[in-house]
């Protein structure tokens, strides 16, 4: 299924992106269930995690992306005040957190999210990552989104495939604790039960 947009550019509105993906998908995917979806622009990963905390709480939610953007992170901010987004981890690329140390700051992004990560307890990691999956544990069950969209905005075609698996959310899981050299699942587990 396409999310067609017909101006070149749109800004950034959740919103509207959660209309656009609820105007094909009513409501999460069930068991062995699995939504395509290819944007031409003005549509991101964010619409996915809007459209997730619409129907389930978000106990805690698992995201790897290139970068952040400043208007994502408010957003995320915003479903945790409401109590829709529980505990984050996040793993970025570092040439996001190089945007830190450059004289002339580009976008400042990582500067936003420690500062978010710092104020909701949430945990994050700078290494050379380029991969886009995003866990999320939910009272409805586990869901994976892997997708080309950084979690910001993007013009750009994109594509988006959500499922609920367990076994694949365990596995990205896994891989994603080997690869980190760290035990991601235990830790984020931990956060989970302490509250």
């Amino acid at each position: 299924m396409a999310i067609v947009q017909r101006k070149k550019r749109k800004k950034f509105n959740i919103l509207r992106e959660n209309k656009d993906l609820s105007s094909i998908y009513p409501d999460l995917p069930q068991e062995d269930e699995c939504f395509k979806v290819i944007s031409c622009g003005g549509f991101s990963s964010i619409a996915f995690i809007y459209f997730v905390s619409q129907k389930s709480k978000i106990n805690w939610m698992y995201a790897s992306s290139l970068r952040i953007g400043r208007k994502h992170l408010m957003a995320l901010d915003m479903l945790h005040k409401r109590g829709k987004l529980g505990y984050c981890k996040f793993v970025v690329g570092k040439i996001m957190e190089q945007d830190k140390s450059q004289k002339v700051k580009k976008y400042q992004y990582y500067n936003d999210m420690e500062s978010v990560c710092r104020k909701n307890g949430w945990d994050y990691m700078a290494i050379n990552n380029h991969s886009k999956v995003i866990l999320f544990d939910t009272d409805c069950g586990k869901f994976v989104l892997e997708t080309s969209s950084n979690l910001n905005e993007n013009p750009s075609i994109e594509q988006f495939s959500f499922e609920k698996d367990q076994e694949l959310f365990d596995d990205y899981l896994e891989a994603f604790g080997k690869i980190f050299s760290e035990k991601i699942g235990e830790e984020i587990l931990e956060k989970k039960e302490g509250g």
